[in-house]
């Protein structure tokens, strides 16, 4: 039967704008990339309930998505880097579940280790039938033939 469960495989990164400094990360399961959509979708839901009366709409969306992509991206950092040799300035190794530790990480070394993890963890869309066209049944030729959406219908 074909294997269905997570890598526990860890790729290791060297990183250019850091020489000499290294991540060594792993894929989010399922689970925890439900869990990553399930923190932006309540805190998008929590400003959806609770808009701020004293700022413009257009602003209060974009402080909004700017919270919830420091949310999400402490999430993927504390749940995707496995190892790293990455300092601070007393040369103490960066610990990835303090969120003081984001503060002062370098924008270009946190982008760059953004970019793998996002590597590690972009769903492919295209891989991923919706559920509104799942297959019903295959046809004798091998193909898979699709029950039309509701709004196909």
């Amino acid at each position: 039967m074909p294997k269905a469960t997570v890598s526990h495989d860890h790729q290791r990164f060297d990183l250019r704008t850091c020489p000499g400094g290294y991540v060594v990360l792993r894929t989010l399961s399922f689970h925890e990339m439900m869990q990553r959509r399930d923190i932006a979708s309540k805190m998008w839901t929590s400003f959806s309930q609770d808009k701020r009366k004293k700022r413009s709409d257009q602003e209060a969306v974009r402080a909004q998505l700017e919270i919830m992509n420091v949310a999400v991206m402490e999430f993927e950092f504390k749940n995707c880097i496995v190892d790293h040799n990455l300092e601070d300035d007393n040369g103490a190794k960066l610990d990835f579940n303090n969120p003081l530790t984001y503060k002062a990480l370098d924008p270009k070394i946190g982008s760059e280790v953004n970019r793998y993890i996002e590597s590690l963890t972009q769903e492919d869309e295209d891989d991923v039938a919706p559920l509104e066209n799942a297959p019903t049944s295959s046809s004798p030729d091998g193909e898979t033939k699709l029950k039309p959406s509701m709004s196909e219908a």
